[in-house]
This record gives C-alpha cells, sequence and structure tokens, in this order.
C-alpha cells in the first residue's frame, strides 16, 4: 500500500482527496494545510509520495516542493493544483516534482481517477 501524504490549504480539497484516495486505497500518511506544516510533515511521516498544492499561505508549494527535495532528494512529489500556467508547471517539474496534476479530481469520474493512480504509482516507481 501507498503511504500518501496530502497537502492542501482547502479543507474541503483535503477532506475530498482522502476519501478519494482511501476508496482507491491508498494509505493516507498525513496531512498540511501549507508548505511549513508539509515539510515538518513530511520529515514526521516519510510518505512514500506527497500530493502538494501550489497556491498556499506561509510558503507556496513550489518553495515548499524545492525545500523538501533539498532535505530528501529522493522524496516523490506530485503537484496537484487548479494552476494551469506551462511556465509554473515547467518549474515544478525541473524542481523535481514527479508529475503535475489539475483540480479538481472528481470522484466519479474515471478519467480523473485513472490520472491520479497513474500520478501516484508512476512517482511510486510503480505501474498500474
Amino acid at each position: 500500500m501507498i503511504n500518501v501524504l496530502l497537502v492542501d490549504d482547502s479543507r474541503f480539497v483535503v477532506h475530498a482527496m482522502q476519501e478519494i484516495l482511501e476508496e482507491l486505497n491508498y494509505k493516507i500518511a498525513g496531512v498540511a494545510h501549507d508548505g511549513l506544516q508539509a515539510i515538518e510533515k513530511h520529515k514526521e511521516c516519510l510518505p512514500d509520495v506527497t500530493l502538494l498544492d501550489i497556491t498556499m499561505p506561509n510558503m507556496d508549494g513550489l518553495e515548499c516542493l524545492c525545500k523538501i527535495k533539498e532535505e530528501s532528494p529522493e522524496a516523490r512529489i506530485v503537484m496537484l493544483s487548479a494552476v494551469q500556467d506551462p511556465e509554473t508547471i515547467e518549474r515544478c517539474l525541473a524542481s523535481g516534482a514527479a508529475g503535475f496534476l489539475q483540480k479538481p479530481i472528481h470522484k466519479g469520474n474515471l478519467e480523473d481517477l485513472d490520472r491520479l493512480c497513474a500520478a501516484i504509482e508512476n512517482a511510486a516507481g510503480r505501474t498500474i
């Protein structure tokens, strides 16, 4: 079972994603609501994969990605954001993100769920 750290400032998104991930048989290793919390949670729970939002208070996801990768180069992080700017997406990938998923992920949309599973499995080094 893949352990996932979920990072998003929206409690609604966190709740919805927890439900989706658990139904897809992923284990929630931890939850954080900003970049500073994410860095601490990452050290604490050592997830297999982190799903990381970009737009958050205190520290945005791109800065958080860079700090986690600096401390743990082997960290596997998938950006999960509503941001659609190609330059931002490229910066995330160039900074070490294992993938980038567009929000929202809808529970009833098989294409969304397939994209989510593929991104997590790929980041974890598994194939589906």
